[in-house]
């Protein structure tokens, strides 16, 4: 088993030059490119879906490897989660090969085989750079391509950073370079879940309220106000009803609220101070009457991301 820490960017505009720029400033060891397929599976009644698992096989001209993914933590765009990974033949996933550990009994994997069907996939051409950054190896991908599922298709345009070994400060100082580039996000959504809504199968983006906090941690607000922060921020993007986006924008800056009351119950963290700067500046452009068309600009300025980046730098810290 091996626990997958990486961040992940959307890529929301053409970035290919400046990209290429700092590649050059950077220690390259190495570097490749493939087309990649991906089928994912579950059950018809999304049996690995409820245990919080994602199962695929992915081939390439010259391998095909099972993975599965188990219930991880995404915060501020860094996901963590276990993941086990195996050769395969055939074109069904083979449970077997996997720990029996993860499951909840041999009794109910054996269930799941039996009833496992291909539900979406994703193709895209991986460019992959391993690169030396601050004593750590990271690994670079940009990926571009497209999800497929039974509702249509979404294209595929994400750079992610994996840390294969050091710490993982390295990661986000890697991460906030990449930020400064512009025209990226941070993405809160993998692939699979995205591929499930496409498939039919995953439940649509929605508002939501914040739980009542007042018996949580400081870090723990700042945990979910981020993450209630990031959510309403997607949810925004993918709206077309005026209204529906006025909500979406309330929701985020409570988010962003909530980020900053429980920064006020802590030793003052550096990125306090951006914070207020930002949710002023988010105040000004939602007063603006082409708030609509101005807020998206907002979401993919360089302070804006390398917000988020320090905030989720600094749960991971603190273990939050």
């Amino acid at each position: 088993m091996q626990t997958e820490i990486e961040i992940k960017f959307f890529v929301s505009r053409d970035i290919r030059q400046p990209f290429l720029n700092l590649l050059n400033s950077l220690e390259i060891i190495s570097s490749s490119q493939a087309e990649l397929g991906n089928v994912y599976f579950d059950t018809p009644a999304l049996d690995l879906r409820r245990l919080e698992m994602g199962l695929r096989i992915r081939r390439s001209d010259d391998f095909a490897e099972q993975t599965i993914k188990c219930r991880g933590q995404v915060v501020g765009g860094l996901h963590a989660r276990p993941e086990y990974n195996a050769p395969v033949e055939g074109d069904l996933p083979a449970l077997a090969a996997f720990p029996d550990a993860i499951w909840p009994s041999l009794a109910v994997r054996d269930g799941i085989q039996g009833e496992l069907v291909a539900q979406f996939r994703t193709d895209f051409l991986r460019r992959h750079w391993l690169i030396a950054f601050e004593g750590a190896e990271i690994e670079l991908a940009w990926d571009q391509g497209e999800i497929v599922g039974v509702l249509g298709k979404s294209p595929i345009d994400e750079l992610e950073l994996e840390l294969k070994s050091g710490e993982a400060s390295a990661l986000f100082g890697l991460a906030e370079q990449l930020a400064g580039l512009g025209g990226l996000r941070l993405g809160a959504q993998s692939k699979a879940q995205r591929g499930y809504r496409l498939a039919g199968l995953g439940k649509p983006l929605a508002l939501q309220s914040l739980p009542a906090v007042t018996e949580l941690s400081a870090v723990a607000r700042i945990t979910l106000g981020l993450q209630h922060w990031q959510h309403h921020e997607q949810f925004w993007l993918e709206q077309t009803d005026a209204a529906q986006q006025t909500l979406a924008l309330q929701q985020l800056r409570l988010g962003m609220d909530l980020v900053a009351e429980a920064a006020d119950l802590l030793p003052t963290p550096a990125w306090l101070d951006t914070l207020t700067r930002l949710g002023q500046r988010l105040a000004l452009v939602a007063g603006q009457a082409d708030w609509q068309q101005a807020l998206p600009a907002l979401f993919l300025q360089a302070d804006y991301v390398g917000l988020q980046l320090a905030i989720a730098a600094w749960l991971h810290r603190q273990g939050g």
